[in-house]
């Protein structure tokens, strides 16, 4: 019911098109992005955090449309960035005094600082026209 009111005052407003509503984002800029945060997590300690960033990427690689080389940039971008150690840290409640290290966190929002994201630009703008619309 709640959705249905939402959707009739999103109408009522003049939201009628797609991107008003939340289009998903082309599948060139979801498979960049994606691939700077598994390239993230990658440069984690943590073993399993680069499993899974290894194993992220990989899917990305393996359906990605155009030249594989262009993530080369990217990726190289995003070792700088984490090489910085701007590890967000939040106060651990298990250990009174000591900090919790929240790479998850910091991996999603990668895409947010401004080196990063420029290489994003990049990489998006090389392989949109090998993606379908």
């Amino acid at each position: 019911m709640r959705i249905a009111l939402l959707l009739s005052a999103l109408v009522a407003a003049g939201c009628t098109t797609k991107t008003d509503i939340g289009s998903p984002r082309p599948v060139v800029v979801r498979d960049v992005e994606s691939y700077a945060i598994a390239s993230c997590l990658v440069n984690q300690s943590e073993p399993y955090l680069k499993d899974q960033g290894d194993a992220w990427a990989s899917v990305i690689v393996q359906r990605m449309q155009g030249d594989l080389e262009v993530f080369a940039g990217l990726a190289e971008q995003v070792k700088l960035e984490t090489a910085k150690g701007e590890m967000p840290v939040i106060p651990n409640e298990a250990e009174p005094g000591a900090d919790k290290a929240l790479p998850v966190l910091y991996c999603g929002e990668i895409i947010d600082k401004p080196a990063v994201r420029a290489a994003i630009q990049k990489a998006i703008a090389a392989l949109d026209s090998s993606y379908p619309r």
